[in-house]
């Protein structure tokens, strides 16, 4: 929550440029999150806006992604050329590439402080800086032959040329900063001297180190390497949706906070520059940078000798792993030739003529018997039952009949679930009984608001039957399998969108799975995360990352839901519009009462 108050405050005092000076100014953004969020901020929350409000910030540094949305769908990728941009779009994209160098400048010199002086001189030396010569839109647009330039390419040239407004805007801080310093009023008290003195000299240090030539060339050297990260993951397709997923999530939270902005220009990352140059300057590997950028983008941590560490170690287990595959592949063609070549030296007589081979008797009734036995199965495979959306969990659950060319996908075509996502569609009162009564130390002790909360997190059973239907994969996106508890373990992860009294959430729509005793898939956790809410428990692993907070699953704990029905007078429906699968639960007294919807959304379209 934190990472994403700070940049989201920082984000609206730089688009809004607003005074954001005294208590009203904070108990006005707290109402505004909260509305946003649908939750009650704690006081560490708001003691975040109050500080980001009242004293400086924006003094960390940021890069670009390369990558435009429009209306869910991502019309300009990293790599993508303008003649690669979809005709419909490119008017849109273009609109965004105009704003490309106030957006570049902005990811540099956007400093918030009291009274927005440290704004109203970004704006300034911006305005006053000409780009008479200089149509990012015609750059793009015209670049030609083998020099087309990219999106990624684009971005690091506008870069390059906002470069001449640094030194001047460093310069404007540190003199602004210490006319101020001297300036502060006698009227304050000591302590609050003080508190504005730290706050100007801090200012002041950030301008001066602006106007250094090693800080301007690591601002231009973080950006291309973050672009050139972004490209090598784009080259991956196992990384791809992940990557947009995670960055769509920001895009619709953002969205949420402040709806009036009409274009959905690149996202700013808080990353260290130097530990970024640094990482790769150290191992002079591209892939463990696009690991890290991976991180920040999808699983929302910060660039330090952790994440770092953890970088390196999967990128090294991941390239172990595919040089034991390549070596494998290797080693059973080789195998396989030389079964071919002994097979051939076989099939030779005396004579070095191949021996005529004679078929057994009633080898030809045999074989007609058996593809009258295969039609048989294939026709009963195909028989799909239509039941009513009311049983709709227990289908979920129980393995169903396939056509044999989806056999391929028989792995997570049918599921087994868990009691304990099983216990969250019995009333607040049972559920809290067997929390109480478990064996997870987190839930115990939880009071009735709570887990009535949560239950509104983690009743939905009806997800599985999008899960189990033949466009699960637009919805979800696999994350890597690991072991844990002495289960191997994997996720889903799609995005959604939970509307509750006309109160909106944006989040991700979890499924936790481990693989059975008898080789099944499991569901041992189902649940709608919101983005940036203390509802889904401090401590909360990210959607994407490798791992959870569930050390032990009982595997005989597991149900196929044979024979379930909702309680009497509940209602939900499903309903597939437009790229997202929308679950609607209804007032049992007055169907026509919606009291909460969940959308999971179609993975951006990638145009």
């Amino acid at each position: 929550m934190r990472m994403w108050l700070g940049y989201t405050l920082a984000l609206l005092a730089g688009l809004h440029g607003s005074n954001v000076e005294g208590t009203n100014e904070v108990e006005k953004t707290r109402k505004r999150f909260e509305k946003a969020f649908s939750c009650k901020l704690s006081d560490e929350e708001v003691e975040i806006i109050r500080k980001s409000l009242v004293e400086v910030s924006g003094l960390e540094t940021r890069i670009l992604l390369p990558l435009i949305f429009h209306d869910r769908k991502l019309v300009a990728s990293p790599v993508a050329k303008y003649r690669d941009i979809n005709e419909r779009e490119r008017e849109y994209v273009e609109k965004v590439v105009r704003l490309l160098p106030y957006l570049a400048w902005r990811s540099v010199a956007l400093v918030c402080a009291p009274g927005n002086w440290t704004l109203f001189l970004m704006y300034d030396v911006f305005k006053t800086t000409s780009f008479k010569d200089f149509d990012p839109v015609v750059l793009y647009r015209e670049s030609k032959g083998r020099s087309r330039m990219r999106l990624m390419d684009l971005v690091v040239e506008i870069f390059k040329r906002n470069n001449c407004m640094v030194s001047r805007f460093g310069q404007g801080l540190a003199r602004e900063a210490e006319v101020r310093i001297q300036g502060i009023s006698s009227s304050l008290s000591a302590m609050e001297r003080k508190r504005e003195e730290e706050m100007l000299r801090k200012i002041k240090e950030h301008g001066e180190r602006l106007c250094t030539k090693k800080n301007q060339e690591q601002i231009i050297e973080a950006q291309k390497i973050m672009c050139d990260a972004c490209e090598y993951i784009w080259k991956r397709e196992e990384n791809r949706k992940s990557f947009v997923m995670g960055a769509h999530l920001k895009h619709l939270y953002l969205r949420m906070i402040d709806p009036s902005n009409d274009v959905e220009g690149p996202l700013l990352y808080y990353i260290d520059h130097e530990k970024m140059i640094n990482t790769y300057e150290k191992y002079k590997s591209i892939s463990i940078v696009a690991e890290l950028v991976k991180k920040v983008v999808i699983e929302y941590e910060d660039i330090n000798d952790e994440s770092i560490s953890s970088a390196v170690h999967e990128v090294k287990e991941r390239e172990s792993e595919e040089k034991r595959r390549e070596e494998e592949s290797l080693r059973n063609a080789e195998e396989l030739l030389r079964m071919e070549e002994r097979e051939k030296g076989e099939g030779k007589g005396p004579n070095g003529k191949g021996k005529k081979k004679r078929g057994k008797k009633g080898a030809g009734k045999a074989k007609e018997e058996s593809k009258e036995e295969d039609r048989g199965e294939e026709e009963e495979e195909s028989v799909e039952a239509e039941v009513p959306v009311e049983e709709m969990a227990a289908e979920g659950a129980r393995p169903k009949k396939k056509r044999s060319k989806e056999r391929s996908k028989g792995e997570d075509s049918c599921y087994r679930v868990h009691k304990r996502v099983l216990r969250w569609m019995k009333s607040v009162e049972r559920i809290k009984y067997e929390l109480d009564n478990g064996k997870e130390e987190k839930w115990k002790g939880k009071s009735m608001e709570e887990i009535e909360g949560q239950k509104v997190l983690h009743d939905i059973i009806e997800v599985l039957k999008l899960l189990r239907s033949r466009e699960c994969d637009k919805f979800f996106v696999r994350t890597g399998k690991y072991m844990k508890g002495g289960s191997e373990r994997w996720k889903m992860v799609a995005l959604g969108i939970l509307d509750e009294g006309g109160e909106k959430k944006v989040g991700n729509v979890e499924v936790g799975l481990f693989k059975g005793k008898r080789e099944e898939s499991v569901v041992y956790h189902l649940m709608f995360k919101p983005t940036s809410s203390e509802k889904t428990g401090k401590g909360s692993s990210p959607s994407f990352g490798k791992g959870d907070d569930v050390d032990e699953i009982e595997e005989d704990g597991s149900s196929d839901m044979s024979g379930f029905q909702y309680p009497p007078g509940v209602r939900s429906e499903v309903v597939k519009d437009k790229g997202e699968f929308r679950i609607v639960w209804r007032n049992p007294k007055d169907t026509s009462s919606v009291l909460r919807s969940l959308a999971v959304l179609q993975i951006p379209e990638i145009q």
